[in-house]
């Protein structure tokens, strides 16, 4: 939708006439990696060696530059509707969330009017009915609004001005 984007699922209750009840939105947020992994396929797929270290990791940052800036935005359309965007993700990826950015959170989340964000995390456990086998099992349920998640992310506390500094002469001296 123009303006808006898009979401990943939306669970609407329909009237008899055809008409739009309630709905919500629901995203879902996997963590992507930096780097590639795709030298150490070939090799591990062709049963060699790598021919050097490689670098990759799970992409933190993109968390905070995408998915919770979508949040933000989307929060406030839902707000305007009066409805919810449910935010889906893995445990680990929320405890990340909430320690980089320490937003007012509440588990009432079906009557507070106020909130518009709704965060459910899941966990892998063993499934007992597949040994060897993980399920999703749900984890956490919290919400709340994009205002408070906006507050959050905006006005923390800055980092130092010299130890930013810092930074820029590291990167000076790599260059020389």
């Amino acid at each position: 939708m123009k303006g808006f984007g898009n979401v990943d699922f939306v669970i609407a209750d329909m009237l008899e006439n055809g008409e739009v009840d309630q709905f919500l939105s629901v995203e879902l947020q996997a963590i992507d990696i930096t780097g590639t992994v795709m030298d150490a396929y070939k090799a591990w797929r062709a049963g060699t060696e790598l021919k050097s270290k490689k670098s990759y990791g799970l992409n933190w940052s993109n968390v905070y530059k995408r998915y919770i800036t979508q949040l933000i935005r989307k929060g406030y359309f839902h707000h305007h509707w009066g409805t919810k965007i449910v935010a889906v993700m893995q445990d680990a990826v929320y405890e990340y969330i909430k320690e980089w950015a320490d937003f007012m959170r509440s588990s009432d989340v079906k009557e507070d009017k106020n909130i518009n964000i709704v965060f459910m995390s899941y966990k892998f456990e063993e499934d007992p009915n597949a040994p060897g086998s993980q399920r999703f099992v749900l984890s956490e349920v919290e919400g709340t609004s994009h205002a408070n998640l906006q507050q959050a992310v905006l006005y923390k506390d800055a980092p130092s001005r010299d130890q930013f500094c810092g930074h820029i002469l590291k990167a000076m001296n790599r260059t020389k």
